[in-house]
Formats: C-alpha cells, structure tokens, sequence
C-alpha cells in the first residue's frame, strides 16, 4: 500500500499569463457539468494538498503542506463535516516549512500520520515525522536533519523492500540524488541509500510513486525540471533500475494515476511551458497520457497541443467527472481556471476542455480528488486559491448529473461505470460494469472485494448489488475471455451510513434554484438552494426577500445552502449572483409559507 502527493513548487517556473488567456475564456465549452464551489480557511502558505480520514469518522478531511518562508507553517487539517464543508484547520509542525507531505500510517496504530519534506529556520533542510493523534492533530516524531542548504522538496511513502512497512523516498532541489529510508513500523526511519538521477548540475524536484508495471512493487518517479524518470521497483533491499523516460528544456513532470482504469498506475505528463516560436496554432504539446505496461515500458494513447498563452498546467489527475465511466483528466492553469478534458470511451479526450472559475490567487498549484460530501461523486480541493475578500482552500462540490454509461471501447477493458473510484456509498452498492475483448468473447466477469470473490457471473457485464460492511473496501472488477485472459479495473470505495450532501447543477451564465420550487407550499423555515456559474469570478450571492436583501454572500461562493425564517403567507423569493465583470443573474420564486 502507498500514499502520496508530490509538489514542488518552489521548482516550477513562473506561470505566465497573457491577456489572451482571459478573452478566450469564453470560448470554452460549458454544459450542464459544473460545480458548487467555496472557500474555507485553510493553513497560512499553503501549497501543497492531499486528503486522508484524520479523526477516523468515516468522513474524508484535508490536510495542507504550508510554506510560511523563514518561520515555517507545517500543516493544517480541516476536519470534514461530511456534506462538503470544513471546519476551521487544526495547525501542527509549527516552524517547518513545507514543500511537500506524504501521509500514510507509519507506526502502524490505524491512524494517519505525515512526513513533511521542507526546512526549518532559513537553510537546514529537514524531513519531519508527524504521528497522528486521530483528532487531526499529530504529535511531532522523528526530525530528520539533512545537510546544511539543502531543502527537502518531494517525498512520498510506498512499502519498498516489500516488508509491510511502510518507506519513504524523498528528493532535494540541491542534489540529483533520491533518499530512501527504510520504516521501523514504529514511526521511525533510517535512511539506506541514495541514488543518483540524470546530471549532477540538475536537482530532483518531486519523488512519486505507483505500481506502472503491475508487479506488486512501489516503483518511483521522479523529475529533475528537465528530464522524467522512473525507477522501476526490482524487489527485495531497494534495489531499482533507472530509465528516462520523457525530456524537454522547457520543464517536464508526470502524476501517477490509473488514467484508463485497468489497475495499473499510468503517467499523466505534464510540459510546464512552450518553447519559444512554437506559439501559433497551438502545436506545443501541454499534456499527454502514457499507460503503463507489465513490460517496463509506456504507451503514448494520447497527447494535447495548446497554444503558447496556455502555460503551465499544474495539480493534475484523472478522474470520472461526470459518471459515464472514462476517466477525465483534471489540471489547474490559464487564469486561475481549474479546466476539465472529458474523456471519450475510444480513449482520446474532447479538445475543448471545461472551465471552472478558481480565485485570484497566482499561487493555486496542486489540487486533491476525493469525494467531500459523500455523495458518490468526485469533487477536488485546492489550496492558496481565492480573491481579494477570501483566501484559502477553494472545494469544489461535484455537481454534475450523472450520464449515462459510456464502456471504453479500447481492447481488452473493464469499464466500471458505477460506484466511481475514491467515493463514498450507502450499502447496497449499486455496481455496473462493462467489459469489452475484440479478439476473444468475454464469458465470465467476477468481483472480488478485498479479495475475497463475491460476484461469478457469466457475462460481459454486470449489473449488481453489493452488501458491504461499513469502512473503506478495495474492489476488483475482472473479465475473464475465451482464451483464458483476464483483465481488470480497480475501485477503492468508503462505505458511511447517512445522508449524502446534495448539490444543485448550475447552466454556465446563469443562477440555477433548485430549492424552493415555483409556487412551493412550505413551512416557515424557507430553505433556499442555488448555484451559479460565469465565465467570471463569482463575487456575490444573495437572497431577497420580498424586495428585502435577507443574505449577501462575498466570500467567492458560488451557492447558497441556507434556510431563513419567513412569515406566514405568500412571498417573492429573487436569488441573484455577480460575477467580477459586473454582470448579474437572477431567478425567482413565488411561495407560500403555511
């Protein structure tokens, strides 16, 4: 098992924004998919995010890596309420400057802990041991010093040496060396090797890890700005084999993740800007997917080209936005847009990504998917993002209606197009899949949940319902074919009793009521439900109130959750958003209170 987010951002270069970039907003593509955003404090200098269930609740939380210069932040945590919002964050590591974090249990008492890679005072670079107290707060561990001016930058977690303890790999951005250090299971660690990556005038940035051949060993990927390379895993006492496996002068890094969903770990590349001259007609590539293979080696299945005012895409993932199954992939960039590239099932995306309105914030450069307010869905959170009023973690709450199954037609796949990876469920789940072999017939499809065979059918699809006990659950989905092959698709799924958080679409340029309906009897305690969308910032939402503004909300939120007292008898309810261009959208709604 492994956990980890890395983000260097102290190595990135510069983002640059054109003009451009702004005016062309309005030519992306917009639709019924969207979200419900808004912000909650988060850690001073946050920038770096990721997720995990700190207080054991079965409610997701957020934990921020924050970089407060010379006096060093540590961490933050805010405790998930379960509907999509936060409590105000708990604070730890005060004094240790945080680039990165990994999270994993490492002394192994079934709570989260975090290793926080950055540096204390103004040059002693140090990796910090965080031991979780299951109440978001930790207790500080082992404080691993190393040498004078050199920063920790990246670092993640990953069982190494196949012990069931979980290691740590870490990089500097003073040395082309990656740091392993070997777990005690304790909480402690000792660190066993180092090994050299690429030129030695060129430093490591990120360390991140994933299974990329599907052999059972934590492989490492890591990128020195200028090269991507990977270490691949070759089992027993931290033995690797490096290979490079993508350059570019002008900045280059990958994100492990799942892109095609069939259980091994794929490369989303990333080129952070465009060479000079190769500004017209957008013929720089931005972004491409490489799938990982059991052969030690990748498969280029997609790549983008956006032009030169589009630089740096940073946070990516991939992700099902709108539950049809493919996996969409997810990045922040432009003018503080988080933009969306919708997957289609031949496994090429849609050119023309979605956009969705973070915050004025130049800062906002790493994103986590996880799905904040149960309900199925995955939504992300950003952190450093906001506007002048409001500056913190901007979530986003999925609020897309799901579409209809859409199976990959990519040969041999299992498209699973219900639950979504890294949701939460009610018991039964309702599991749909799909599976497709064009050289063989698929005649039997199973379901084994922490593997254990629960499902034997003999189909190509499924269609079932899952009895699961509550707590999180690791679900493989397999086809078997004709011939005897077999092939997969991973989910892991959370399963809570109690109510999802509900959301409510927004049409883009537009305030959206979904509560109250038009000429709705109701009771004295009005509950007002909206959510707007614009190709700019959102600045304000309010409630009137028969001619009376009752609410007026310029935190950047996008929607109003709220109920009001209102008298008996019949009423004029207008909901109104601005956006920073000034512009306003209204909808009204005529009640009765009884």
């Amino acid at each position: 098992m492994f956990c980890s987010r890395s983000a260097a951002a102290i190595l990135r270069p510069k983002l640059v924004l054109l003009a451009t970039v702004f005016a062309s907003v309005s030519s992306i593509a917009f639709s019924q998919d969207s979200f419900m955003s808004h912000f909650t404090p988060s850690g001073s200098g946050a920038g770096v995010v990721n997720r995990g269930d700190f207080n054991n609740d079965g409610i997701p939380d957020i934990i921020t890596g924050n970089n407060g210069g010379s006096s060093g932040f540590g961490v933050s945590v805010n405790l998930g309420i379960g509907d999509g919002r936060f409590h105000n964050p708990l604070n730890s590591a005060a004094g240790v400057g945080t680039f990165d974090i990994a999270v994993g249990d490492f002394n192994r008492d079934g709570k989260l802990d975090v290793a926080l890679a950055g540096y204390i005072g103004s040059t002693q670079g140090v990796i910090q041991i965080e031991l979780g107290k299951g109440d978001g707060t930790f207790t500080d561990g082992q404080r691993i010093l190393l040498a004078s001016n050199l920063n920790a930058t990246g670092i993640s977690a990953g069982d190494f040496n196949g012990d069931g303890k979980l290691d740590l790999a870490a990089v500097s951005n003073t040395t082309n060396q990656v740091y392993f250090y070997q777990g005690s299971g304790t909480g402690t660690f000792t660190r066993v090797k180092a090994i050299s990556v690429g030129s030695s005038n060129l430093q490591l940035g990120e360390a991140k890890v994933g299974d990329f051949n599907g052999d059972g060993k934590v492989d490492v990927v890591v990128s020195n700005f200028t090269g991507l390379y990977i270490l691949w895993n070759n089992g027993g006492s931290f033995s690797f084999t490096l290979k490079q496996i993508g350059s570019s002068s002008n900045g280059i890094g990958g994100t492990p993740v799942d892109i095609n969903q069939d259980g091994l770990t794929d490369l989303l590349i990333v080129y952070y800007t465009c060479p000079v001259g190769k500004d017209i007609g957008g013929t720089c590539t931005n972004w491409k997917v490489l799938l990982g293979r059991t052969s030690r080696s990748f498969k280029q299945s997609f790549n983008i080209h956006l032009p030169f005012e589009f630089q740096g895409l940073w946070g990516t993932t991939a992700a099902d936005i709108n539950g049809d199954g493919i996996n969409d992939i997810v990045g922040i960039g432009g003018v503080y847009l988080m933009f969306v590239w919708l997957g289609n099932p031949d496994g090429t995306y849609q050119s023309t990504p979605l956009s969705f309105q973070i915050g004025s914030d130049t800062s906002a450069s790493d994103l986590v998917a996880s799905d904040f307010n149960r309900d199925g869905k995955i939504d992300f959170a950003i952190p450093s993002a906001g506007n002048s009023s409001s500056v913190g973690l901007a979530v986003f709450l999925n609020a897309t209606p799901r579409n209809a199954c859409k199976p990959s037609i990519v040969s041999p796949s299992v498209t699973v197009c219900e639950p979504q990876d890294l949701t939460y469920r009610n018991s039964p789940v309702h599991w749909i899949a799909d599976s497709r072999d064009t050289n063989h017939p698929v005649n039997a499809m199973q379901i084994y949940v922490d593997h254990q065979l629960v499902v034997n059918a003999p189909s190509s699809s499924l269609n079932e319902y899952l009895t699961l006990s509550k707590g999180p659950h690791f679900v493989v989905t397999k086809a078997w074919d004709s011939s005897g092959v077999s092939f997969q698709s991973n989910r892991s799924i959370t399963i809570y009793s109690g109510t999802p958080g509900e959301t409510c679409p927004a049409s883009q340029n537009s305030i959206d009521v979904c509560l109250p309906t038009q000429n709705q009897v109701t009771s004295t305690s009005l509950h007002v439900f909206a959510n707007s969308a614009s190709v700019a910032q959102i600045t304000a939402v309010q409630v009137y109130m028969d001619g009376k503004l009752i609410y007026n909300n310029t935190t950047g939120a996008t929607y109003v959750d709220t109920a009001f007292p209102v008298a008996t008898g019949s009423h004029s309810v207008v909901v109104k958003a601005w956006d920073a261009q000034g512009t306003a959208f209204t909808q009204s709604r005529n009640i009765t209170a009884q």
